[in-house]
C-alpha cells in the first residue's frame, strides 16, 4: 500500500483481475454480435457534471466471479480500514468525451474507492486520471490498482480523448466503503473491546484536538497482558487536521489497557471525525 497526503493506492490488489477483464473484452470483441449482456449500459450524462457509461458491477460479471472480488474487497476494508461493507459498486467505462467534473461525494460513505481494470500501460487515449483539486493530485488508473480517498475532497476524472472503442477506454469498478466500526482478530470479546474504547473516548475527549474531517484508521497490536504494544496509522483521510494533534491522539491510544488474555490481539479502529 502506498499512502500519500490525501489518498492511498494498492497495486496488484486482486489476483483474479485478468479474469474480470476477460469478461469485458469478450463481450465487446465483436461489435456486430447482438447479445443481452451488451445492452446493460446506461449512458449517464449530467450536463456540467458527469458523462460516462455505467452499469451495476454485481450484475455485469458472472455471479461466482463477482462474488470472489466482492469478498476480497470487503475483507480488505475490514482488516485495513475498519469499514465492514461497501456500497453496491458501479462498473464505469470512459470513451471519447467521458469525464467527471469537479465534485464531492457526500454523504455516500467515509471512503471512496476506484478499482481499475484499465489497460493503462497500453492505453490508446489521453486523460482518464482521477484528479483531486486541493492539493492538486493526479492518480493514474493502472491495471489492478485500488485507489482510496476522502469523498469530501473535490475530485473528478480528466476527459478521455482518443478512442471510441470501449476495450481501449478507461474501465473501473467504484463505490464507497461504509459501516465503519472496530474489527479485530484474537481472543478479545465484543463487549471487552467496546468497553475499552467507550471508556477511553467518553466525555468527547477528542473535542480539544484539531482533527479536521475524515477517517483515521488505526491498527493496535495488543499484548496478552492487555497493554498496547504499538499503534500505527493504516489510513489517514483527515482534511484540515493538525499533525501534532493527530500524534497526540495516537500516543493517547497507546496507553489504553485491554483485558488480559492468553494470546495477542490485533485491532483495527476507524475513527470518523466531523467538523
Amino acid at each position: 500500500m502506498h499512502c500519500r497526503v490525501n489518498y492511498l493506492t494498492v497495486d496488484s490488489f486482486y489476483s483474479r483481475a485478468a479474469q474480470l477483464r476477460k469478461v469485458f473484452d469478450k463481450r465487446f470483441k465483436n461489435p456486430l454480435r447482438s447479445a443481452p449482456e451488451r445492452f446493460v449500459w446506461d449512458y449517464w450524462h449530467v450536463p456540467g457534471e458527469y458523462t460516462v457509461l455505467r452499469t451495476p458491477a454485481y450484475h455485469y460479471f458472472p455471479k461466482s466471479e463477482y462474488d470472489r472480488f466482492h469478498r476480497h474487497l470487503v475483507r480488505f476494508g475490514r482488516e485495513n480500514l475498519g469499514c465492514h461493507d461497501v456500497s453496491p459498486p458501479w462498473l464505469s467505462c470512459y470513451v471519447e468525451g467521458c469525464r467527471q467534473e469537479p465534485h464531492q461525494d457526500l454523504p455516500h460513505g467515509p471512503l471512496a474507492f476506484v478499482y481499475s481494470l484499465t489497460d493503462w500501460e497500453r492505453k490508446k487515449f489521453r486523460g482518464g486520471e482521477t484528479f483531486i483539486v486541493k492539493p492538486r493530485t493526479l492518480i493514474e488508473p493502472h491495471f489492478n490498482r485500488l485507489t482510496l480517498f476522502n469523498p469530501a475532497l473535490v475530485h473528478g476524472v480528466r476527459t478521455v480523448k482518443g478512442t471510441h472503442d470501449p476495450r481501449h477506454g478507461r474501465l473501473v469498478i467504484h463505490g464507497w466503503f461504509v459501516n465503519p466500526r472496530p474489527f479485530w482478530t484474537g481472543p478479545l470479546q465484543v463487549e471487552e473491546v467496546h468497553a475499552v474504547i467507550g471508556e477511553a473516548l467518553a466525555g468527547n475527549i477528542l473535542s480539544g484536538l484539531r482533527l479536521g474531517q475524515g477517517l483515521l484508521s488505526l491498527r493496535f497490536q495488543i499484548q496478552p497482558s492487555g497493554r498496547v504494544k504499538r499503534v500505527s496509522v493504516l489510513f489517514n483521510s483527515l482534511i484540515g487536521a493538525n499533525a501534532n494533534d493527530v500524534e497526540d491522539l495516537i500516543k493517547f491510544a497507546g496507553n489504553w489497557i485491554f483485558p488480559h488474555k492468553a494470546t495477542c490481539s490485533k485491532l483495527t479502529l476507524p475513527l470518523m471525525v466531523s467538523p
